[in-house]
């Protein structure tokens, strides 16, 4: 227990009592000299009262320093998945909430201490007010922005406090949140016709009669009917993820190529203008004859010779030839095809479950004649560039690179054996108007018109038809590619830390000057002690007797010069009236 001379009392003075009992009271100011002897004698080191300070600003630069860590290993990593649904996200969140509670507690105090270092050099009292609202959030450290002049540390505190605000949006803007495609578990793959040799044919009913297996026959006549059949392209593909990728990839085929030569026809006109007839002939000898009484549609053959397309050196299965007209008085037109084998290059990916294939080369090289004694001889078709594995090779081939696509002779054979039938036909229409084709797949041929858009369009779905048909069902070797998925991953943005990492920078930059600045002065910070423990001596002609309402303290308050004075008996406010 302390005795009564060393107890403190706290007493309310009258305003109304004499002035020169104040003056008998107060004594002598300290000079600046003995006030720093003063404070040396009773204080330790001078950064010893900053202790929370220093420990927030570390914290503030570890919590800092563990949002980058965290970010930097996961940035480009897909998204944790932690326990309980705990989230990045609220990692970063955690982290920068106490990143900017630390950094604003070191901001406050040193503006609380600051708002005391004010009166040393004499300011008015509503400046106590207006710093200690600075000291105690964002809000009272914007007013004092408006306040204050720029050159003042002041401004400098406050500007980093309201800056600070910023923290939690830009924190949040480091991370986002990206998906891109990864590889997948499971094998995406397609199926093509590679270097093994082709053979596909039955015995047929005599030698040299060899035709197409069933499964074939039906590939021909959807091919000509141009129908929808399983026979699409997505059978041959498998992708377990709907996102695949393959290389670059070659397969055996069928091609075909038409010519209009409707400008190679010679007309020769019947002499007899009773029956109207007329016939047109082609060079290589085939005929079209119509007249009043039997306008004929079409007439077609896979026997005669190519009167314009080349197809020398390729593979040819079969020769098409076609006259046709649209009725009596009608255009008449002439189209010749080739179908022949060939050697496709692919470009194939799927996208969302849908497969997307490109053919980017053709290749019909190959080592057929015309001669009929080489007819039993298996066909090689070699392609300028080959694609195998993956991998490109150019001529000349090295063993063992697989780009030599063989056919055997009886496959071809078979081929056109079942393929001329079909191709060979007529059609006419009578008076009353109604067409009668030979067969279905004549109809099929002559399509609106007979002419060279129909039989090309027949001519091209039959190669297609053909060509999934081999992939599929002939040869199915299968070319493997890669499947993706969608993953999340942390993509990092580092350039919206740089306002943060500011910060805690400029917050430490601003205590180091703050103690520095206060290094002689006694530290009171925020502690409310500090006024109730002040005696303010108010220097004037008269007695002070303020309006007792907040307005009328804070209008006295702008009309007094206050000064923090240390003094023998310890530290008072001193006041003079303007």
């Amino acid at each position: 227990m302390m005795n009564h001379k060393e107890e403190y009392r706290l007493s309310y003075v009258p305003l109304e009592d004499e002035r020169h009992n104040y003056r008998q009271s107060r004594q002598r100011p300290l000079s600046s000299a003995e006030q720093v002897l003063l404070q040396s004698n009773t204080k330790g080191f001078w950064g010893s009262s900053w202790t929370f300070e220093i420990i927030g600003s570390i914290i503030s630069i570890a919590f800092l320093v563990g949002i980058i860590v965290v970010l930097f290993k996961y940035d480009g990593q897909p998204m944790p998945d932690w326990p309980y649904g705990i989230t990045l996200n609220a990692l970063i969140s955690v982290l920068s909430t106490v990143m900017k509670a630390s950094m604003a507690f070191v901001l406050t105090e040193c503006l609380a201490q600051l708002k005391w270092s004010w009166f040393h050099s004499g300011n008015k009292l509503s400046d106590l007010a207006l710093l200690d609202a600075a000291s105690r959030g964002v809000a009272g450290a914007f007013f004092v922005l408006f306040r204050f002049l720029p050159r003042h540390l002041v401004t400098f505190g406050c500007l980093v406090l309201v800056m600070a605000a910023a923290t939690d949006p830009f924190v949040q803007q480091v991370m986002a949140v990206k998906e891109r495609s990864v590889h997948a578990p499971g094998q995406a793959s397609i199926q093509v016709c590679n270097s093994s040799l082709y053979t596909d044919y039955g015995e047929g009913p005599s030698p040299g009669m060899n035709k197409v297996l069933l499964g074939t026959s039906g590939a021909i006549y959807s091919g000509i009917f141009q129908t929808q059949t399983p026979n699409s392209k997505s059978i041959m593909m498998e992708c377990p993820t709907g996102n695949c990728t393959f290389p670059t990839y070659q397969s055996l085929g069928f091609c075909s190529k038409c010519a209009n030569i409707t400008d190679s026809l010679k007309t020769s006109p019947s002499s007899n203008s009773m029956t109207g007839e007329t016939k047109f002939k082609l060079p290589n000898g085939f005929e079209f004859t119509t007249s009043l009484n039997m306008p004929y549609l079409i007439n077609s053959t896979a026997l005669r010779p190519l009167v314009k397309l080349d197809t020398e050196g390729m593979a040819t299965i079969v020769n098409f030839t076609a006259i046709a007209g649209q009725g009596y008085g009608g255009s008449i037109s002439a189209t010749e095809c080739a179908l022949y084998f060939c050697v496709n290059t692919y470009e194939a990916s799927v996208r969302q479950g849908k497969f997307v294939e490109t053919t980017t080369a053709i290749s019909t090289t190959s080592n057929a004649s015309s001669n009929p004694m080489d007819s039993l001889i298996d066909v090689t078709l070699t392609p300028e560039i080959c694609y195998s594995n993956g991998t490109r090779h150019e001529k000349p081939y090295k063993k063992g690179s697989n780009c030599t696509f063989a056919v055997n002779a009886f496959s071809k054979l078979a081929m056109a054996n079942s393929l001329k039938p079909l191709l060979k036909g007529k059609a006419s229409r009578f008076m009353s108007n109604r067409p009668d084709y030979s067969s279905d797949t004549i109809e099929a041929l002559y399509g609106m018109q007979g002419n060279y858009t129909d039989i090309n369009s027949v001519f091209q779905s039959l190669a297609s038809s053909l060509t999934v048909n081999a992939r599929s069902k002939v040869c199915a070797a299968p070319v493997n590619g890669t499947a993706w998925t969608d993953q999340s991953y942390v993509r990092v943005r580092w350039e919206w830390l740089i306002l943060p990492g500011g910060l805690v920078a400029l917050s430490l930059v601003f205590m180091i000057i703050t103690i520095i600045h206060t290094r002689n002065q006694y530290i009171w910070k925020s502690s409310p002690l500090a006024l109730l423990f002040s005696d303010l001596q108010v220097d004037a002609a008269s007695t002070l007797k303020p309006d007792p309402t907040l307005k009328g303290m804070e209008t006295t308050s702008r009309n007094m010069q206050v000064w923090l004075e240390t003094t023998a008996d310890g530290v008072r406010l001193k006041a003079v009236q303007d």
